[in-house]
């Protein structure tokens, strides 16, 4: 062999670290690039170059639920109020957090927009403070007040609601934000959240429905669960026998007992989904017929809402009032040409 067939055993241990090296470079180049997009796309929303608590510059941190971009002080006093109120995310660090459909969400609302409607008192003119008859109860800090100052202010502004201002006239808000989900305006649902006092993301559609619903419950039937024994027995409650989905050959035409949830896939708003998921809505309500929104998703055809639910948590596993899982219920249709749903429904 020629020598010039050979090589110095040092010269692939060097050339293998030159490769590990620039290929690390190149990965935490793509990861710093990744981030300043993550960044750049949050901070030009409206009202985002400031910290939406005390107008520092640059804020690098976020509330995942609330919209809004805080500065590093401020999101430590928002993760102290608990994540029932603030999910607090970095901007940089947590980069698995910011999927399309979370920076949509941002987009949509935004320091400026939530700010509207956490802090109206502070936007009231003089003359409607008069009106109604209001004194507002705390300062909005600055970026170089005491954190005792901002931990006054965040826990009024988001804890007690005390700068929010509600008209005397505004009410039905379960109908007004049953409304908003079917015309997917993202705004109008999050106002609804921010001015209810109850559980509002979790109405359903006999909450707020005006007309004689299809199934009347008698006191037997109500609350009832699927896997009950009588239940199972008289199978009173299976979707397949209901005669309003036969009539109309629609697997999802009854909405009786749906949430919001079911209402968002039924639309495909997966934005929506998001802004619902991330105060708090129930992932796998059941229906009238024990049909969660997973069921919905797959039995509409929509595998790619299906996906997005089942890695935010939906459970596969659950089994409607007929006694089927979402795969079983699915495999009646047809079968599933999705094979990484397929994969994810059979895990369960």
């Amino acid at each position: 062999m020629s020598s010039s067939s050979k090589s110095h055993p040092g010269i692939k241990t060097r050339e293998t670290k030159e490769y590990l090296a620039c290929n690390s470079q190149e990965l935490e180049n793509y990861q710093n690039s990744e981030d300043d997009t993550v960044s750049r796309i949050l901070r030009e929303i409206p009202g985002n170059e400031l910290c939406a608590e005390c107008s520092a510059h640059d804020p690098d941190w976020a509330s995942l639920n609330l919209g809004i971009l805080l500065c590093i002080e401020c999101s430590g006093v928002h993760r102290n109020l608990g994540v029932h109120i603030s999910k607090v995310r970095s901007l940089t660090f947590d980069v698995k957090v910011w999927e399309p459909t979370v920076l949509d969400l941002f987009r949509a609302l935004g320091n400026a927009y939530s700010n509207s409607l956490w802090e109206g008192m502070l936007l009231l003119e003089n003359k409607r403070i008069r009106e109604f008859n209001v004194t507002i109860p705390v300062t909005k800090p600055g970026p170089r007040d005491a954190i005792y100052s901002k931990e006054k202010y965040i826990q009024a502004k988001y804890v007690e609601k005390a700068l929010v201002v509600r008209e005397a006239t505004e009410s039905g808000y379960s109908t007004t934000i049953w409304r908003a989900v079917k015309t997917n305006n993202l705004r109008e649902v999050y106002r609804c959240i921010v001015f209810s006092d109850m559980n509002i993301v979790n109405t359903i559609f006999d909450d707020v429905t005006t007309v004689d619903l299809y199934h009347q419950k008698n006191d037997m039937q109500q609350d009832h669960e699927c896997d009950s024994p009588v239940v199972v027995d008289l199978k009173v409650y299976d979707p397949s026998l209901c005669q309003r989905i036969q009539d109309a050959n629609e697997p999802r035409n009854c909405f009786q007992g749906c949430s919001l949830l079911h209402m968002a896939c039924y639309y495909g708003n997966r934005v929506m989904l998001e802004l619902l998921l991330q105060f708090g809505a129930d992932i796998n309500w059941r229906d009238y017929h024990g049909r969660t929104p997973l069921h919905h998703c797959v039995a509409r055809g929509d595998y790619s809402l299906a996906k997005f639910l089942l890695r935010r948590g939906a459970s596969p596993a659950v089994r409607d009032c007929g006694g089927l899982n979402v795969l079983e219920r699915a495999m009646e249709i047809g079968s599933i040409t999705d094979e990484e749903l397929f994969i994810l429904l059979a895990g369960s």
